[in-house]
């Protein structure tokens, strides 16, 4: 049975069999009394029924009687039985999340059926009050959002139980503790019939660690909450309010095709036509007259689109040609015998139709009948003269200059790295503003293969989640207090791009390695694959660290590796130094010449070496410091909400680091009032300490 459900029966007091009257005083008493909670049936299925007269699969509580003997038949009902007449009352389901209390789970490790759980949520007839819950009053159904007129705003609601704004079929409020549901989840049974396998039950199951699980078969999103329909056998997952949803038996839908398509239950092997993909546990339609098979998400796919990696608009077609073609998006082979999208302006250029609906390549707009508008190009800078220039981001005139000698302490403003080699724009008013010439030539508007929607270059007004005057970098992971490309609208927080990374496009020339490089890899591989530098995965906290990889070689870097300076200079040496993988280190190379520890079995991700001339051999982290692009200036902590500077470390004696009580060895140091760190990492290490002996 489920445990949030139960159903009312109305007892008069005058029957009551102790023959006593309610007095003013024992209101709330006479309420619990006159309301028994009785347990509902723990089964659901479906019936076939109409919605706006259309034919559908709709949620159905089976009764015990009235269950189908057939399997088949217990999946979808349609008997004419109504729902049952009396208007279910629900208690708030927060015992159903209270797993840790489980005898038989007690450490939370596996998936466990609701039904076994010790709480009861469900009122007790004889006390009147509910045993082991928090809120003693049932749930009342919030009129205000159930009203179709107020759809449009269902994201400002929050379900407590899913943590999701997805619609509903309604909503309920707990009036005890205020938490809102979906009607759908506190109406969940142990156990359903789910038409798509009309042969198999899925029940109610609790798991602790809900990242660690798969998606829902129904809508292919990872399962998030706790809570969810489970089979061991077949491995499937569903959430609890995809479960209950309506299914469509019949679409029509003239614009994907001619004729109604049929909803066709437990496909496990025909390709979907549109996307090319065999989903086996996906809702899946078919026109028998055409043997046309098509998933439901993927007929209502869009017709026109702008994607990330192409310049133009891209639309679908159903018979791309058959000849060798590739996906623009993944590289991999596109099969003429399935939809795919292409440009019509750009001969052989075709996206499958997965990878160009991916949320990193497309924005989500469908621009079919929208007329293409020619895109706005704003120059970064007024050319004042031969070599001159006036950026949108200093107040001063700028003048081309050649780099001479090599000064560690002139810093690009743009990307935060000295002046190597090549052409420069200095302050023509001396204010010590300089700029790569390839950095003041950035636009001030780009599209970036690696996010689906325009950014726009920051020049100066920074920020990382309230911190004021740095960021950090979306690609490589890397705090920079240069200039960022940037969309602050971004639903996940901010997204913002350092200009080293910003240059990255497809396909990629990287000086280490003899074939381009792509953006490949589809996120989930990104997951599991190592960059063959640094050997780490390639997504971190946020999922949003990027790999490049060669389909000629399988030779896979990621984006802090692969926008590391290929050259770069040294103080002490008037040459330049090749940056060099780890496996190319020898005993030859010796010792580092700035910290003194051997180059080969020190530090993974290799180094920087003057092969030709000195042997002249340097750590990465000791030529560029911890934090390379952390020029010196000043920015905002808001952890503690002070000003933290950073200046050059160029002292006679190294400064002593609060974090790590070492001295400090890198190229910029951080101060805060009468305090030195060497690089951001000690700040959060000082910062812990200090909360650790404050408790």
């Amino acid at each position: 049975m489920n445990s949030s459900q139960v159903l009312p029966e109305v007892i008069s007091s005058s029957s009551s069999s102790s023959g006593e009257t309610t007095t003013d005083s024992g209101v709330e008493e006479e309420c619990h009394n006159q309301i028994i909670y009785e347990r509902m049936i723990s089964v659901g299925g479906f019936r076939e029924g109409e919605i706006n007269g259309k034919p559908f699969h709709i949620f159905n509580f089976l009764s015990e009687t009235g269950t189908p003997t057939s399997s088949s038949e217990a999946a979808i009902d349609s008997g004419d039985d109504d729902f049952p007449p009396s208007q279910p009352l629900f208690v708030c389901p927060y015992t159903r999340n209270m797993r840790w209390h489980n005898p038989k789970n007690p450490y939370g490790s596996d998936f466990l059926p609701v039904d076994v759980f010790p709480c009861q949520n469900f009122f007790n007839k004889r006390s009147g009050s509910v045993d082991n819950h928090r809120c003693k009053l049932p749930l009342v159904p919030l009129f205000w959002c159930n009203n179709q007129e107020c759809m449009p705003i269902y994201k400002e609601f929050s379900c407590f139980q899913c943590q999701s704004s997805e619609p509903s079929a309604g909503y309920y409020l707990c009036v005890t503790c205020g938490e809102k549901f979906h009607k759908e989840c506190i109406e969940t049974p142990l156990e359903i019939k789910h038409p798509s396998y009309p042969f198999l039950s899925l029940k109610l199951y609790n798991y602790p660690y809900p990242t660690a699980r798969g998606s829902c078969f129904r809508c292919q999103k990872r399962i998030l909450t706790q809570e969810c329909y489970y089979c061991p056998t077949n491995e499937l997952m569903m959430h609890p309010s995809c479960a209950m949803k309506p299914i469509p038996i019949v679409i029509d839908h003239p614009k994907r095709h001619l004729h109604p398509l049929t909803f066709f239950p437990r496909q496990n092997t025909l390709a979907c036509d549109v996307c090319g993909l065999v989903k086996e546990h996906f809702p899946t339609y078919v026109c028998a007259r055409c043997v046309f098979v098509v998933h439901q998400d993927c007929i209502y796919h869009p017709y026109v689109i702008k994607i990330s990696r192409h310049h133009h608009r891209v639309s679908f077609t159903y018979s791309p040609p058959s000849k060798k073609l590739s996906c623009g998006v993944c590289r991999r082979k596109v099969d003429s015998s399935y939809g795919a999208y292409s440009c019509n302006k750009c001969d052989d250029y075709f996206v499958h139709t997965k990878c160009a609906l991916r949320k990193d390549v497309w924005d989500g707009k469908e621009l079919e009948g929208i007329p293409e508008e020619p895109e706005i190009v704003v120059e970064p800078f007024e050319r004042i003269g031969d070599g001159v220039i006036l950026h949108f981001s200093h107040d001063h005139r700028l003048k081309l200059e050649i780099s001479g000698a090599y000064d560690e302490e002139k810093l690009c403003q743009a990307c935060s790295l000295p002046i190597y080699e090549g052409s420069y724009y200095y302050c023509m008013d001396q204010c010590d503003f300089i700029l790569h010439e390839a950095c003041a030539d950035a636009p001030r508007k780009k599209q970036h293969a690696i996010f689906a929607h325009p950014l726009t270059l920051n020049a100066g007004n920074t920020e990382w989640f309230g911190d004021l005057g740095y960021f950090c970098c979306s690609a490589c992971g890397r705090r920079s207090t240069g200039f960022a490309y940037e969309d602050p609208k971004h639903p996940w927080g901010y997204f913002q791009l350092d200009l080293r990374c910003a240059l990255v496009s497809e396909p990629f020339q990287y000086e280490g390695h003899e074939h381009p490089l792509f953006l490949a890899l589809t996120p989930e591989e990104e997951k599991s694959a190592l960059c063959q530098i640094c050997q780490e995965e390639g997504d971190n906290y946020s999922g949003q660290w990027n790999l490049l990889t060669c389909i000629e070689c399988n030779y896979i870097i990621c984006f802090k590796c692969a926008t590391l300076p290929y050259k770069a200079r040294y103080k002490y040496d008037n040459h330049f130094l090749i940056f060099r993988k780890k496996e190319e280190g020898t005993d030859n190379h010796g010792w580092c010449d700035v910290c003194e520890s051997k180059i080969v079995y020190s530090r993974k991700g290799g180094f920087y070496s003057c092969d030709d001339y000195c042997s002249t051999t340097v750590h990465v982290d000791c030529l560029l410091g911890k934090d390379p692009y952390m020029k010196p200036g000043q920015f905002k902590f808001t952890q503690r909400d002070v000003l933290i500077q950073i200046f050059h470390n160029k002292t006679m004696s190294r400064p002593l680091c609060h974090g790590t009580e070492y001295r400090c060895q890198d190229k910029v140091v951080f101060k805060e009032k009468n305090m030195t760190f060497c690089s951001f990492s000690c700040i959060y290490e000082y910062d812990s300490h200090c909360r650790l002996y404050s408790l």
